[in-house]
């Protein structure tokens, strides 16, 4: 089996920090990262500037990055203008969500899980339209802060849907608050299966209670081989307070790598671009492996 990660730092990462980064500055990252091994990379999402000035210039990074070879590159869309501006911008690659939990989905968008369905359908039907591999997503899976658990089946009944249409390319499960366990990883991943026919399951992991790569390992135990990370663990949801940020791309790149995955990917830069995530907003984020890479040198026990 492979595995497969898509780096989502430059927009989950990007928008949980109130600094902002120009256009040469994202550029940068994406190089670092592309330079690094990485071979799928968020670039933000195409939401009003106004309300997430971290995503602005969204557009020109897909000029500068659309015709680079062997990395597909992809954003985040929440509503139909969205969908559109991503058309304009010659993106081939849409994430789409929505969230298992009413009060969030109030939170991100301002409209119940029903009216957001009727909104989503339309997106992931007018991408398809438009020749746009549609990742669609369930935010909030594993829990929320506002309205605690939250029975699993309303997210079979959402996912569903969204496998019904027969236009996604895969489903995205999240778990933007944190709160996953291997239990309950393994039980929703049985229980989506069951209904996901060969749509393949994307994981996105937050690490709230330390669990993000222990939950990692039983979803490919089951058969799992697609996650979100973000480098340096830079990120978190705006709407969901307390969420800390993804699992970060250098923790799980260096535990897989430990597993025989993701081999091509060079470990030292990537620390390189985790450090620099770091010196950029003078914070030193969750990623902790590249902290320690001098002692497991000396120790022997790693060659970055």
């Amino acid at each position: 089996m492979y595995v497969v990660i898509e780096e989502v730092g430059l927009r989950e990462g990007l928008q949980s920090n109130s600094k902002l980064l120009s256009i040469v500055e994202k550029s940068n990252i994406v190089e670092k990262l592309i330079e690094a091994g990485i071979k799928r990379i968020e670039l933000g999402s195409f939401v009003n500037p106004r309300k997430v000035p971290q995503m602005e210039g969204i557009e020109e990074l897909f000029k500068i990055f659309n015709n680079t070879k062997e990395v597909e590159f992809s954003a985040l869309a929440l509503n139909l203008k969205g969908v559109y501006r991503a058309i304009d911008s010659g993106v081939k690659i849409l994430n789409v969500s929505i969230s298992a939990s009413n009060s969030h989905q109030k939170e991100n968008t301002g409209k119940t899980i029903p009216e957001s369905l009727d909104e989503l359908l339309t997106m992931i039907e007018t991408g398809y339209k438009n020749n746009i591999s549609i990742y669609a997503g369930i935010q909030a899976v594993f829990g929320c802060y506002i309205e605690g658990q939250i029975p699993l089946e309303r997210v079979q009944k959402i996912a569903k849907i969204l496998i019904d249409t027969n236009k996604i390319d895969g489903l995205r499960l999240s778990d933007t608050a944190g709160f996953a366990t291997p239990g309950q990883i393994i039980e929703v991943i049985d229980k989506i299966n069951s209904i996901a026919s060969n749509i393949p399951i994307i994981l996105h992991l937050h690490d709230t209670f330390g669990m993000g790569l222990v939950n990692i390992l039983a979803a490919i135990n089951k058969g799992v081989y697609f996650f979100d990370s973000s480098i340096a663990g830079v990120g978190g949801c705006p709407f969901m307070k307390n969420a800390p940020g993804n699992i970060s791309t250098e923790d799980l790149v260096f535990m897989l790598q430990s597993l025989g995955y993701l081999k091509e990917i060079n470990f030292r830069k990537l620390c390189a671009c985790a450090n620099h995530i770091s010196t950029i907003y003078q914070q030193q984020f969750s990623g902790r492996i590249c902290n320690y890479i001098k002692i497991l040198n000396q120790l022997n026990l790693y060659e970055a």
